[in-house]
């Protein structure tokens, strides 16, 4: 006896000093942080008999390919109804619960979160007033608990998939709390799911009563919108679908935060007959925001209509797969495809993360061929064109983003059509009237050239704003009416070309008729190889009355291009521009001279008959070309004749609308 007393003494003293490494218990926030990656064996254990919807029976190389893909986590969905009696007590067939066993223990060995359900046994949802079905569920509940007591914390049990009417949200809300009452006695902190009435939508979660237990998880389902992700109607990805959908995981969320409950995405996704393009923008966007959310994602795999591992062949949609176990919120968002001069496959994508150590990009023919990797860019690489490629054919790319030491980064990839190219006619510069246009004279702004953007006009956003006048060009008129026209919204680097014809070699005086409501931008003109200065636009005060800009150019003769550049806001609206030759032919003197001029030495002395202040002088040669042009303030002055050869010159000076001119021989 004292020998017996001595020795649990000493037990209980080596129990005390030693310490004991017990795990903690998993909790729900901690499971749901760890499955990222979800996919549900669909359509195979819901059928009466396992295979009889379209599926091979569930082999463990399933599990051995989730587990290779990065999958960490299956939804296994359960009939229980064809494989237990009707009657108390309601005994499960033990073949099928070995069977289910079996496969779920398929998982857990590979460290995969399983989870396990009630899924198809609409008896209790259609009846469940009847007290017999609810023993019933009950016993089903006892039974897998029991069998399961001892598994891994990570096989967690879901109690009923979709409520639906005719069972109310009293009667579901019941169901789950006697169901979690039942498992409590055999499983005490086993992670359990709930779900909400109503097909378990995401506003049937948020008013659904929440069970008092420390170990649950909310769950929603969603493939909205409806029409699109379960009838494959239209098209998915504007900013405003992306928007709705945002806002339903955010009202989630909210109620997840507000009760401290994790949320399960159960099921998700989108009909494979869906537009290509909408449904892999549709997957990576849940996806997307089941992470920013930290919602714990499972994509609905049926093996038909919404399929993602062709079990039966033991290959996989690489396509969704992809999108599932390798893209996150740091992948580079998916490229804009597009056709570059006709023949050409031009790929632009955005980069969400800096330090990629390279960019790859993949392509595939069809969607069940495999991806060729068929160019490897720069971490920093923002666009791609993919040259040479058979014609009448579609082709698919993905961006994939590389890291030496890590994860590689998918995009969702996209999909383009690559026509048979048809060599277009060149496009001809062809003249708006008709004729071109004669300087001296007034150009209409609107009768510029007819070609193409880059030919014979640039316009910056190629839409035609107004509509009023050639609409079929994206250069925006305004109507005025009694034909009448602006041309107008002339941003800054915008350009029109008029073919012209200058009659005579000579100065002009040129004007342009100007509307705007603040002034100050500019624009200059080109004629031939002839440039003006920068002109500025006048303030107006109105987009409809007009002043002129008043400068001028010394042009050659002959048929030329003239190129009219817009250069710096504010925006102005152009009527027309004059041009008028300021020495005519011949180069005759006015008679009513007005001033002495005459030559000492090298300079050119002038003597004022009147005290009206002088703007411009300008001095042309015999030939009608200016020579000198410049502005004087002094009514008396002296300007160098160096450079000047000696020969017989015209002199004219101008003050406001009076220009006096004389001919001098300067020695």
């Amino acid at each position: 006896m004292i020998k017996t007393k001595l020795t649990i003494q000493i037990l209980v003293s080596l129990f005390i000093l030693i310490p004991v490494f017990a795990s903690a218990q998993l909790s729900p926030k901690d499971a749901i942080s760890q499955m990222r990656h979800g996919i549900n064996l669909g359509n195979t254990l819901e059928p009466p008999n396992e295979g009889e919807w379209g599926n091979p029976s569930t082999q463990e190389y399933m599990f051995d390919m989730y587990k290779k893909e990065g999958f960490n986590f299956v939804r296994v969905p359960v009939r229980w109804d064809k494989h237990m009696s009707t009657t108390s007590p309601f005994k499960i067939d033990q073949a099928w619960l070995n069977r289910v066993e079996q496969i779920l223990d398929w998982g857990l060995s590979k460290g995969l979160y399983m989870v396990v359900n009630s899924h198809h046994d609409g008896w209790i949802k259609e009846n469940y007033a009847n007290p017999v079905n609810q023993a019933r569920f009950d016993s089903l509940w006892s039974q897998v608990a029991t069998r399961f007591k001892n598994k891994s914390e990570k096989l967690i049990f879901e109690v009923a998939n979709e409520p639906v009417s005719p069972m109310t949200k009293a009667q579901n809300d019941e169901m789950h709390q006697k169901a979690i009452k039942v498992i409590r006695k055999t499983n005490p902190t086993r992670l359990i799911i709930f779900q909400g009435i109503d097909w378990g939508g995401s506003d049937a979660l948020i008013n659904a009563a929440i069970p008092n237990d420390p170990y649950i998880i909310g769950s929603f389902h969603s493939y909205d919108p409806y029409l699109f992700g379960l009838e494959g109607q239209g098209t998915w990805g504007t900013t405003s679908d992306i928007s709705a959908l945002r806002a339903k995981f955010q009202k989630v969320k909210d109620w997840s935060d507000k009760n401290n409950i994790p949320v399960f995405l159960g099921e998700f996704g989108s009909l494979k007959k869906c537009d290509y393009n909408s449904r892999m923008k549709h997957y990576k966007t849940y996806m997307e925001l089941s992470e920013t959310f930290g919602f714990a994602p499972a994509a609905w795999d049926d093996g038909g209509d919404f399929r993602i591992m062709n079990r039966a062949a033991k290959t996989w949609d690489d396509d969704i797969k992809d999108i599932i176990t390798h893209s996150s919120l740091l992948s580079p968002k998916m490229p804009r495809l597009s056709l570059f001069q006709d023949t050409i496959i031009k790929l632009d994508w955005t980069n969400l993360a800096a330090d990629y150590d390279s960019i790859y990009i993949e392509r595939k023919i069809s969607a069940t061929s495999a991806y060729k990797k068929i160019a490897a860019l720069k971490g920093n690489a923002i666009t791609y064109n993919d040259p040479k490629l058979p014609q009448d054919k579609e082709y698919i790319y993905r961006v994939i983003a590389h890291y030496n030491s890590n994860t590689d980064l998918y995009s969702y990839p996209q999909k383009i059509y690559l026509p048979i190219y048809v060599p277009k006619p060149p496009v001809l510069r062809q003249l708006f009237t008709g004729q071109t246009l004669a300087i001296p004279g007034k150009i209409e702004a609107e009768n510029f050239d007819i070609g193409e953007d880059g030919m014979t006009y640039h316009d910056s956003d190629l839409k035609n704003v107004t509509g009023d006048l050639r609409p079929n060009e994206p250069i925006d008129i305004y109507d005025l009416g009694s034909s009448k026209y602006y041309v107008i919204d002339n941003y800054p680097g915008e350009w029109l070309e008029y073919t012209i014809n200058v009659a005579q070699k000579g100065l002009y005086d040129i004007s342009a008729s100007i509307a705007a409501v603040v002034g100050g931008g500019t624009f200059s003109i080109k004629i031939g190889t002839t440039e003006s200065e920068v002109i500025k636009a006048p303030a107006t005060s109105s987009w409809v009355t007009t002043k002129m800009a008043n400068f001028s150019m010394n042009l050659e003769a002959g048929t030329q291009i003239m190129r009219l550049t817009f250069i710096e806001k504010p925006l102005f609206y152009i009527d027309f521009i004059d041009f008028k030759r300021v020495i005519p032919a011949g180069l005759s003197t006015l008679s009513n001279n007005g001033f002495t001029v005459y030559q000492h030495d090298q300079e050119l002395i002038f003597n004022r008959e009147s005290n009206r202040s002088v703007e411009t002088l300008r001095i042309y040669n015999i030939l009608g070309s200016v020579v000198k042009n410049m502005k004087i303030s002094d009514p008396d002055f002296r300007i160098s004749t160096q450079g000047m050869h000696p020969g017989v010159y015209i002199v004219q000076l101008i003050s406001e609308n009076h220009e006096q001119s004389q001919k001098i021989v300067i020695q």
